[in-house]
């Protein structure tokens, strides 16, 4: 199996975990806090739908505009990106489980296609991410990597979800 091959998998299973996960939560629990201060379980629930699309973004940055990337990565103070992901997170929309799944799909597909059109030779590309930025993902971060800090970003939020 290639790289590839079995970043594709990882990442379909780490959908399906998802998909079970916001299926398992009563919409009622929603409102129920987090050990993250800041935002309850659907804030959260929501912010794991932000991880796809936002890393096809990166996958895509660090491909084909990495110079720029690394520029922002190295001089955009992370409290700044922080702010926006928090406002985001928040926006008072109404989360429901079909909004969840629908926004945790749709970026799958983008992050999907993203890896498809990636080439095996360039999985090693990488940016090196302040360790202010996400702490996860401090230092030198090649695509593969990227691709499979999807899983890493769900399980993270899960244990959160679980205490």
């Amino acid at each position: 199996m290639s790289k590839k091959e079995i970043l594709a998998q990882e990442m379909e299973e780490t959908r399906d975990r998802f998909v079970s996960l916001v299926n398992s939560i009563p919409e009622s629990e929603y409102s129920l806090p987090t050990d993250n201060p800041d935002w309850n379980v659907g804030d959260m629930l929501f912010h794991i739908t932000l991880g796809p699309p936002t890393l096809a973004f990166e996958s895509w940055m660090i491909a084909n505009a990495h110079g720029l990337f690394q520029f922002g990565l190295t001089y955009i103070p992370a409290k700044y990106l922080e702010r926006i992901n928090g406002l985001y997170a928040r926006k008072n929309k109404r989360i429901s489980r079909q909004s969840l799944i629908k926004a945790y799909e749709a970026g799958h597909i983008r992050l999907m296609s993203r890896l498809k059109r990636t080439r095996e030779e360039d999985l090693s590309k990488s940016a090196v991410y302040p360790p202010e930025f996400v702490t996860m993902l401090s230092g030198e971060v090649s695509l593969e990597r990227i691709f499979h800090y999807i899983t890493e970003h769900f399980e993270g939020h899960l244990a959160q979800l679980r205490r």
